[in-house]
């Protein structure tokens, strides 16, 4: 039995092929940020799933690009459960100022993000 760890994102909404990212890329909408980019693509009826991009032409070394993709993982994570559980594709790459940008900046650009995109419930206060 294959135990997952509470605080990590499920394997289930992770896009995994690249059918998916091109399938979001083509049919998506871009939604531009300062730090990143999101392309969102609603898929009505399917499970709504992510996938992180961080390139070596617009992020850096492998070293960096684990970085961008890590912090964008973890922000993305911590608000998953306000996301629609089906309905979307949604794809964020990392630019090089995902790997500069203050914390709070990146997490209320990536939240800004989602919400431009229709893919997230506002927060209950």
């Amino acid at each position: 039995m294959v135990r997952q760890h509470p605080e990590r994102l499920a394997l289930a909404p992770r896009m995994t092929s690249g059918r998916d990212y091109s399938a979001a890329r083509d049919g998506g909408r871009a939604h531009r940020g300062k730090f990143c980019l999101l392309i969102s693509l609603p898929a009505a009826g399917e499970l709504t799933r992510v996938g992180f991009i961080a390139s070596k032409k617009g992020v850096g070394g492998a070293v960096q690009r684990n970085r961008a993709r890590r912090r964008l993982r973890e922000i993305v994570r911590r608000r998953w459960p306000r996301v629609p559980h089906q309905g979307y594709l949604l794809v964020f790459i990392a630019s090089r100022a995902t790997l500069s940008a203050p914390h709070q900046l990146l997490a209320s650009e990536v939240e800004s993000l989602l919400a431009h995109a229709g893919a997230l419930v506002p927060a209950v206060a």
